[in-house]
C-alpha cells in the first residue's frame, strides 16, 4: 500500500482508500475472493464485490453471491446486499443503471424480508435458467 496522503476532505480519502483496496483486491484470485466474502470479510470501501465481477462467471459465484443476498438481513446489511446484487446482475448482464426491478426487490426489503428472499428464490431460478443454457 503507497504512503497515505493528507487529505482535505472525505470523499479524497475514501477514494483513495477504495483505489488502494481495489488494487489489492484485483490482484486476488476469485477463489480467494469467494472465500473472503464466504468469511464475511467485506471490505468497508465495497470493492471485493467490483473485482469478483470483473473476473469471475456467473457459475463461479452465482452460490456464494446467493448465500450472501440469504444471509445478510436487516438495515445494516443494507449496502453489502446492494453491491452483492450489482455484481451478480453484472454476472447476468444487466446494466447498473437503471436498476432491474427484480434486484431492487433483492437488495432491499421495502416489502418486508419475505418478500426479499421470495425474490432471491426467483433470482436463482433465472441464473440457474441462464445456466442451463451454456
Amino acid at each position: 500500500m503507497s504512503k497515505i496522503p493528507e487529505f482535505s476532505n472525505w470523499q479524497d480519502a475514501w477514494e483513495w482508500h477504495a483505489g488502494q483496496t481495489a488494487n489489492t483486491l484485483n490482484a486476488k484470485s476469485v477463489n480467494h475472493l469467494l472465500r473472503q466474502i464466504k468469511a464475511r470479510k467485506y471490505d468497508p470501501y465495497y470493492q471485493i464485490w467490483y473485482a469478483l465481477r470483473a473476473k469471475a462467471t456467473l457459475a463461479e459465484c452465482a452460490p456464494t453471491l446467493l448465500d450472501v443476498l440469504r444471509r445478510e438481513t436487516g438495515k445494516e446489511n443494507m449496502l453489502i446486499r446492494y453491491h452483492c446484487a450489482a455484481a451478480l446482475f453484472h454476472l447476468l448482464g444487466h446494466a447498473d443503471d437503471p436498476i432491474p426491478p427484480l434486484r431492487a426487490r433483492v437488495q432491499w426489503d421495502k416489502q418486508g424480508e419475505a418478500e426479499r428472499q421470495a425474490a432471491i428464490d426467483e433470482l436463482e431460478a433465472l441464473i440457474q435458467a441462464q445456466l442451463d443454457q451454456i
